[in-house]
């Protein structure tokens, strides 16, 4: 009965230590949801992974020693055997034990959980980002392709403008080089006639004298 009431005592004192840890466990949990949601400050969000890791763990543990304390119970010698009370409260302590065992094992799917919607939040975040740089490129290349047109038609127009501009210039040259030409004959065709009008005059002057 002593050995009983030892390990029943030492139970109650590992229940209450690992209830409250599991209720720590919990708020933890509901806090790293939040955080998640809201997407900030990730390295807290590790940092308290890993606290909830290490509460579970610690939950295992103390699951673990209350269950050999159980059974290596039962299996020593004792003169006497524990009471219906001991029995009954040795069954409620394994009942808990067992309920713990399902909220450590609930918390371990919520972590599982959460880290692969971190991940799966982030693959998304980076197809997203991909998506924009890939509008952003074929935006940027159809300017650039556009800037390629409007440059080539322009240079375009300035060399057709420069082709006109000499055929001009050259036009203009000719029909220059044509009045001088011109103009040299009508000077040579006036110094002909000053020349014929001269001799005429002299003739004239002759046949006054003579007469």
């Amino acid at each position: 009965v002593d050995i009983v009431n030892i390990v029943v005592n030492n139970c109650m004192n590992v229940n209450c230590l690992t209830v409250d840890a599991c209720e720590q466990c919990v708020t933890t949990e509901s806090e790293l949801k939040t955080y998640f949601i809201k997407k900030e400050n990730y390295e807290t969000l590790l940092k308290q992974y890993n606290t909830l890791e290490k509460h579970c763990i610690s939950l295992e543990l103390n699951n673990q020693l209350n269950t050999e304390l159980f059974q290596r119970d039962n299996v020593s010698p004792s003169d006497s055997g524990p009471n219906f009370a001991d029995l009954f409260e040795i069954n409620e302590l394994k009942a808990q034990i067992q309920e713990r065992d399902t909220v450590i094992l609930k918390l371990k799917e919520k972590i599982k959980s959460l880290r692969a919607d971190d991940k799966e939040s982030k693959v998304k975040d980076i197809e997203t980002q991909n998506l924009e740089l890939d509008h952003r490129v074929t935006k940027l290349t159809d300017e650039n392709n556009h800037l390629k047109q409007t440059y080539k038609q322009l240079f375009d127009s300035i060399k057709s403008s420069r082709v006109q501009s000499k055929e001009q210039c050259d036009e203009l040259i000719n029909q220059v080089n044509l009045k001088s030409v011109e103009v040299a004959d009508l000077n040579a065709s006036l110094q002909e006639r000053v020349l014929v009008i001269t001799a005429l005059k002299e003739q004239l002057k002759g046949k006054a004298v003579l007469s």
